[in-house]
């Protein structure tokens, strides 16, 4: 049977003639990627346009020349910044300010070495110790792509990174540094896709599927970190005060008398008398309004928990900062003017840390008392408000001067128990009770 010639014109799906690799090539970028998208010659190099429906069009140049040799890298080109512009939701110059910044290979090959690079430089505002943990642990990351079978997505390139570097060195599921490690990893593939224009599918794990790679502490691996007891935290003051470190020990007494986090310390304000603080909880950071202005957004009141012997030091610690007859140290300030620019107040609990570290007797507090960090201190207000006086503070009541919830303080504090404590408690309950003629 033989169709009439319109009937086969309908079955036949005409190709134009392509006697030209520029015609060739126009006409694969439209057959693959629609309407609008156009290549040319332009002093060497190649000029992208995208024409809309409105009329308009944008244009880059290219950084590959416009040669039949080069067809394939072309190719690669247009797709990876139409894919961009779809999944990022961006115009063309915008993808192309990204295609520059992150890659310094031929257009569409993403250069992982020249993002470490620039990730780091992202980061320089990091103490000494952190940039040299945030250094190492994206090389270990970067390793991983080495691996055989090359990961192909964040996905596998995050369990990779686990399996290889974590699992490897046995570090405990939960554990801090497990946490740590794989947070740094998720903010550089973060990074490496929304600043430098790598492609969707490399985005970090998160939720569930995170929290599974990070795993759970449980059992002895689920530990806090314990806290400083009075007598040392008393010693350690004593210790401070006779080595003239005025500045240090306004510092540690303002943590530990008053149940500060260490950043903290930048946040503080004296209102109506009572010394309050503000909000420096991670992720708390609005763009549209000053890290200063979000403190104050909610602050609380905290008081002090003086140790024996030392009755009053709390609030006398409280005038010297307020008048600043005594001022923290200098790595402190310097750290809280870097916090107050970035919005985030890290730096400030690292400069304290490591006026600490520096410190030869906290370094002597710390191998006689296994497990202390500078978080011991906060965590030495808890332990006094519980176990540290005759009578003891309601959870609530502790919990709100702490600035977390009463299921947060049950969760970390209430695991506190020791043979002394129990020893002290049942023998304050088996004290006989005092009757009126008695009292009298």
């Amino acid at each position: 049977m033989v169709l009439p010639l319109g009937d086969l014109a309908q079955n036949l799906t005409v190709t134009p003639s392509l006697n030209t690799w520029e015609q060739r090539i126009r006409w694969d970028i439209k057959n693959e990627y629609g309407p609008g998208w156009s290549v040319s010659s332009q002093s060497g190099k190649t000029k992208l346009t995208r024409r809309y429906a409105d009329g308009s069009r944008s244009s880059v140049m290219l950084d590959i020349p416009f040669t039949s040799g080069n067809k394939r890298e072309l190719l690669i080109a247009v797709g990876t910044h139409v894919e961009r512009m779809r999944d990022q939701a961006i115009s063309l110059r915008e993808s192309h300010s990204r295609t520059k910044l992150s890659v310094s290979n031929p257009e569409g090959r993403f250069d992982w070495n020249h993002a470490k690079d620039t990730y780091f430089d992202s980061r320089k505002d990091l103490g000494p110790g952190t940039q040299r943990n945030t250094i190492a642990r994206i090389e270990k990351l970067l390793s991983c792509l080495e691996s055989k079978p090359r990961p192909k997505d964040g996905a596998e390139l995050m369990a990779r990174f686990v399996r290889l570097h974590l699992d490897a060195a046995d570090l405990r599921p939960g554990s801090t540094g497990r946490v740590k490690s794989m947070q740094e990893v998720a903010k550089f593939l973060r990074f490496c896709v929304i600043q430098l224009g790598l492609p969707q599918q490399w985005l970090p794990l998160q939720g569930e599927r995170l929290q599974r790679l990070v795993g759970a502490a449980d059992g002895r691996d689920a530990r806090l970190t314990p806290p400083i007891r009075n007598d040392d935290f008393s010693a350690f003051l004593d210790q401070l005060k006779h080595d003239a470190r005025d500045d240090l020990h306004l510092a540690v007494g303002l943590v530990g008398l008053f149940g500060l986090r260490p950043a903290e310390l930048a946040v503080l304000a004296l209102e109506d008398g009572d010394l309050h603080c503000g909000q420096v909880k991670r992720n708390a950071v609005d763009i549209r309004r000053s890290a200063q202005e979000q403190a104050r957004q909610k602050r609380r009141m905290v008081l002090p928990l003086d140790l024996p012997g030392k009755k009053g030091l709390g609030l006398e610690l409280v005038r010297q900062w307020s008048t600043g007859d005594v001022k923290l140290p200098l790595a402190i300030t310097t750290a809280i003017k870097t916090s107050e620019r970035i919005g985030a107040y890290k730096p400030v609990g690292d400069a304290f840390r490591q006026l600490l570290d520096r410190y030869r007797p906290w370094r002597i507090l710390v191998r006689a008392n296994e497990g202390i960090t500078p978080y011991s201190l906060r965590h030495s207000w808890a332990w006094r408000a519980h176990k540290g006086y005759v009578r003891s503070l309601s959870v609530r009541d502790a919990a709100a001067l702490m600035g977390h919830s009463p299921e947060t303080h049950h969760k970390f504090y209430g695991t506190w128990v020791t043979k002394e404590d129990l020893k002290d408690a049942t023998a304050r309950l088996n004290e006989p009770r005092q009757t009126k003629s008695q009292q009298a």
